[in-house]
Order: structure tokens, then sequence, then C-alpha cells
């Protein structure tokens, strides 16, 4: 099952990583497309300033004059911030926009690049000097075709201008990358959301089947557990009748052992005999009822019980034995514990059971303390201590189990059947050592 496991989540986890690097490679698509978009804008820009500038004829100052009006309204685009016209020394012929934020460090060769304030698009062209024979109009016609050849070359070819020889000069041209780096952004952020989100979904799924394992699981045990209180029942039912089975013949064997002892005959030996076989039965017979008491379900009935007047009513009970012992019961209670939520029968064989064991293991002359102990959340602690031996720090695991004792004549069921009765009332039984020394058994939990 924990292969499975492990299997299972390797699974999900390379599902996510492939997911993942789907994802990013997507993003990268997205990202080479949107800066194609730059570029092929760029490239359109730049063909269409090219070719404007190519196509016109007068290469004088008037080419300059409209050649800056065409850049500047050409700025006036959200998308172009600067674009220059650069003679052969690479330096600003012509220019509009922020200039300042090209990059024209020499030598400067064509090409594109992406920078700090957008995407620098460098290219040459030629402009062909006017021919040489445009001097002389054409003959024909009635106005003279030489007088107006001369006039057209005086306007063509202006000394003065650095465009009048014609020659090889670069546009550098500063698109804003503004918009390109936002939509990157909002493509990788979202990229990012959706493989978080697959992630959070394999999460998900790994969770719902961890659930339905650990569900399948519980059933499975569950199921198993009721077939096991199943058979406990029916050997605690098949003990009960045994045991019912046993105590009736055991007592006519002491009964008719009880008449042979009242017998007038005096022998001795046979007396002592009798009285055996009446203490083995006695004894049996009190095994056979703790055994009952124990195999019997516990099915609390909780209500308001007084914990003073069952120490009480256990005191006048255990008198007997007290005095034997020279013993003192004391009770401390809390002032403002007044009642328990417990049933009442099964919580005064509980502290039956605890304070007989403490009268056992007691010294003589001393003192056994029954405390009621308020605790958080409207709970409370009962307590019964004695200053006896205590108890074997190897012994304490074994303190609740059946049939374990320290006493030798203990039936080892009393502290078995203690735990029953808190487990029932979904109290804790607990064992610790005394202060002073001696034991003290607890039953906490407790609601008043």
């Amino acid at each position: 099952m924990r292969w499975q496991s492990v299997a299972v989540y390797v699974v999900l986890v390379s599902a996510w990583a492939a997911f993942g690097v789907w994802q990013y490679r997507s993003c990268v698509r997205e990202r080479q497309l949107i800066e194609e978009t730059l570029h092929q804008q760029s490239h359109s820009v730049m063909a269409a300033l090219v070719g404007g500038m190519q196509s016109h004829r007068r290469l004088g100052r008037f080419l300059e004059l409209q050649l800056q009006g065409m850049l500047e309204e050409l700025v006036k685009s959200a998308d172009v911030i600067a674009v220059a016209v650069l003679g052969a020394s690479d330096r600003p012929i012509l220019g509009a926009g922020s200039v300042e934020r090209l990059e024209l460090r020499a030598p400067l060769s064509p090409g594109e690049r992406w920078t700090a304030a957008g995407f620098q698009l460098v290219e040459s062209f030629v402009l062909q000097p006017p021919e040489a024979g445009a001097e002389l109009g054409g003959g024909r016609g009635g106005g003279g075709g030489r007088g107006y050849g001369g006039r057209w070359r005086a306007d063509a070819v202006e000394e003065d201008s650095v465009f009048a020889g014609g020659g090889q000069f670069r546009v550098a041209l500063l698109l804003d990358r503004t918009q390109a780096d936002q939509l990157n952004r909002r493509s990788a952020w979202s990229h990012a959301f959706v493989t978080a989100a697959g992630g959070l979904v394999l999460l998900c799924l790994a969770l719902v089947w961890r659930a339905g394992v650990r569900m399948l699981d519980a059933q499975g045990r569950a199921r198993l557990l009721e077939v096991e209180a199943r058979h406990l029942r029916e050997l605690s039912q098949a003990a009960a009748g045994l045991a019912h089975e046993t105590r009736n013949p055991l007592g006519l064997i002491r009964g008719w052992t009880q008449r042979l002892l009242e017998d007038e005959s005096h022998d001795p030996q046979r007396e002592q005999h009798v009285r055996a076989v009446i203490e083995e039965c006695d004894r049996v017979a009190a095994r056979i009822n703790q055994f009952l008491a124990f195999a019997r379900p516990c099915d609390p009935v909780i209500g308001p019980v007084d914990p003073r007047q069952i120490v009480a009513e256990l005191a006048m009970i255990l008198q007997p034995d007290l005095d034997d012992k020279r013993l003192e019961l004391r009770i401390d209670a809390a002032p403002d514990v007044t009642q328990l939520q417990a049933d009442r029968e099964l919580l005064r064989q509980a502290l039956f059971n605890l304070i007989q064991n403490a009268v056992a293991f007691a010294p003589e002359g001393g003192t056994i303390t029954i405390s009621v102990v308020a605790e958080p959340g409207g709970q409370c602690r009962l307590d019964v201590a004695d200053h006896g031996p205590g108890v074997a720090p190897q012994s304490v695991p074994l303190l609740f189990t059946p049939y374990f004792t320290t006493r030798p004549t203990g039936t080892g069921l009393g502290l078995a059947i203690i735990r029953r009765i808190a487990s029932a009332h979904g109290w804790e039984a607990v064992y610790r050592p005394g202060a002073d020394g001696g034991a003290v058994f607890s039953l906490q939990g407790i609601h008043v």
C-alpha cells in the first residue's frame, strides 16, 4: 500500500511538471509572437519612411523640410519614441522625439536590438544624386524645352543641403516596448496562475485519493473490529454462561460442605479439610463474580451524582476493613464541585474497587484520601491516594490489564473493571506515584 501511494504521488507530480513545462513553452511562444509583432511594426514604419525619402527627386532644402515634418508627424504616434536620420559620421542630421534615448554609439551598424528604452531598428539607405543630363528639357513644344530644363535643375539641387549630393544614410527608429512588456508580464502571470491552479487541482485529487484510501482502510478496519467485537460479545456471553453454570454446582458443593462442618462429629482433621473446601469455594465464587462484572456490558446512564454521598456509603460498607487496619477514610472535595455527571452505580463500583485496593496496600494506622479536584473546561478529577509501597515501575504498564495483580489474594480484574467503566463514560483511568510515597489512582475527564 505504501508503494502504491508513492507511485500515485510520483505520477501526480510528474503530471504537474509536464503541465508546467507545457505552460512555460506556451508562455515563450506568446512572448515570441508579441516581440515579432513589434518587430514587424518597426520594419513597416521603417520601410514607409525610407521609401518616402527615396521617392523624392528634389534633394535640397525642400527634402529636409519635408522629411523633418514627416518625422515630427511620425513621433506623434504613441508607439514611436524617437526617429533620426544619420549621415556618414553616424551623427543625427534630422530627428524628432526623444532622440537622446537612441543608442547611437559608433560604429553604428544596421540591425535591431532591445534596449531599456524600447525596440531600436537601424537601417541604411542610399539617395542617388541627380543625373547629369537632367539640365536639358524637352526641345519640342511651344514653351521651349531648354528653358524648362534649366529651372528644374536649379530647384532640384541645392549645394548647401546635406542631401544635395546624395549618398548613404542611416535611419534609427525607437519604438515603445511598454505595451509589449505589459503583454509579456500578463502572459507570464496568466500561465503561472494556470500552472498553480493545475497544481492545486492535482493536489485536491491527491487529497481526495488519499481520503478515499483512508476511508476504505477505515471501513475495512471497522468491519474487522465489528467482527472482533461480535466475537468478543459471543465469547463474553459464552463465558458468562459458563460462569453461571459453574457457580450453581459450586453453591451446591459449598452448601453440602457447610452441612458437614455443622455435623456434631469433632474430628479436627476433618473440620480443617471442610473449612479449606469452603474457603476455596468462596474464593472461586468471588473470582466468578469479578469475571461476570468484567464481562457485563457497560451502558452508563448519565445523571447528576453527589460524590460525597457515594463515599459515605462506601465508608459504611468498608468500615470493618478500615477498623481492622485502623485506617482513616478522608474526602477532600473542591467546594465548587457538588455533583458529577456519571452513572451512579458504575461510579460507585469503580470507587469501591479503588478504595478496596487502597485498604489492601495502606499501612496500619494510615490515611486514605479521596480528592475531588476541579479542572479547566468544566471537568474534574477523582483521586484515591494511599501511603502504601506504591507500584514498581516495571508493573505500571500492566496495571489495568485483566488478571494482572500484585496481591496474592487479588483476582486481577478490579483495575480492569475500573478502566472499562472509565472508557464507557469517556474518562481516563490513570496511575501516578504519590508526592509523599504510595499510589494515586485517578479518574479524570469527569464532567460536572
